[in-house]
Formats: structure tokens, sequence, C-alpha cells
């Protein structure tokens, strides 16, 4: 496939810079909110009702959706036919992460020394759909990791296709641990160390997917 050399940069830029911002920015406004415990506290109360500084959080969560779009173009245009299941699921990642940002949750017990906890009654609708969108995040960007190892397989990327099972397969006790640790001391730690490792292969397939592509490898079409 033929593409724009201009196109692959700049997607590279938006994929590369997406998670790093995530990143930042919840590693930066945590630490601002004094009492903020980021092993016991969720990334999403960065970004609740009522949580100063809000709105930085969900800048951070839409560069993070950003991000996974563009490994989603750069996937289908390197891996050709067999990188569409790995593109739709990111395009699906990043739908969730953007839902997750528009139906904020609430401060709660846990959140209680740096921000005011709200009834589990308020914004009744919108807890659900945030929880509806983490929930469909988190599972296409685990899919997405096996399914980008398939197709890196089939198109002769070894280097890639490790890391991404790699990834997949940390990610998978992780989410275990996060669905189990509900209301633990630990909670927010295992949904760190799980967005960390998804941010960091986003990172790194985005940049050798778009090297491949402008170096002019040759693509999984036909």
């Amino acid at each position: 496939m033929d593409v724009s050399i201009d196109r692959v940069r700049a997607l590279r830029a938006v994929g590369t810079a997406g998670p790093l911002v995530f990143t930042l920015d919840w590693l930066l406004l945590g630490r601002a909110h004094r009492g903020y415990a980021p092993a016991r506290e969720t990334i999403s109360s960065l970004s609740a009702h009522d949580a100063a500084g809000w709105p930085w959080m969900v800048g951070g969560q839409v560069a993070m959706a950003a991000g996974c779009l563009a490994l989603a173009v750069l996937v289908r245009w390197r891996l050709g036919p067999h990188g569409t299941l790995g593109a739709a699921l990111m395009v699906l990642a990043a739908y969730g992460i953007l839902q997750a940002s528009a139906f904020r949750t609430i401060c709660n017990r846990s959140d209680s020394p740096w921000c005011t906890p709200l009834p589990r009654t308020a914004y009744g609708h919108q807890q659900w759909l945030h929880g509806i969108g983490t929930g469909i995040a988190f599972g296409t960007l685990v899919t997405a990791c096996f399914a980008v190892a398939w197709a890196a397989r089939h198109a002769r990327l070894p280097d890639l296709a490790r890391v991404s099972s790699a990834a997949g397969l940390v990610c998978l006790p992780l989410v275990a641990w996060f669905l189990l640790s509900a209301e633990s001391a630990w909670h927010g730690l295992s949904e760190k160390l799980f967005l960390l490792t998804l941010a960091g292969w986003t990172v790194y397939s985005t940049r050798r997917l778009a090297a491949g592509l402008q170096a002019g490898e040759s693509t999984g079409d036909g």
C-alpha cells in the first residue's frame, strides 16, 4: 500500500504523544492532589465530578483515544487485511475511552482526603455509562494486543508479534486483579500498571509500524 510519508509522520506523532500525555497527566495530577493515594484510587477519580482539575484529566484521556486511532490506521496500513481486526479493536478502544471521558464518575469514600464524596445515587446515569465505556476500552485494548500479534506474525514482524503478545499476557492478570481488588488498597495500582503497559505497547507499536512504512517495507496486503 502506497501511503504519504507526511501522513505516516503525523500518525506516528499522535500515536506516540497521546499515551505519553495521558500517562504524564495522571501522574502529575495525582501528585497535585494532597491526600490522593495512587495505589488505592483510580485514574477515573481524577476526572470525577467536583474533582479539582478534572478537565486536565479528560484532556489526557482524549489524547490517549487519539493515540489509539492513530495506531489503528497504522495497523491497517502496515499489516494489511490481517490487521483489520486489530485496527477495529483500537477504534473501539478509542470509543470506550471517549465514552468514559464524556460520562464521568464521582468521588467516593476513598477519595475523601482530597475530593468531597458524593452519594452513590449522584449522576447515576453517567456513572453507569462511564463504567460501560471503561469496560469497552479495557477489554478491546487487551484483545487488540493479541490481534496485532497475530497479524504481525503474518506480516513477518516477529519483534512486534513478541512485544504485542507479551503486553497482552501481562495485562490479563492485571485486569483480573483490577476486577477482584475493587474497594481494596491496591485497586488503583492494578489499573495503573495495566494502563502503563498498554501505553508503552501503543507507543512501541506506533513507532515500529510507522518506521516500516517510512522505510518502504512490504505491507501485509495480498
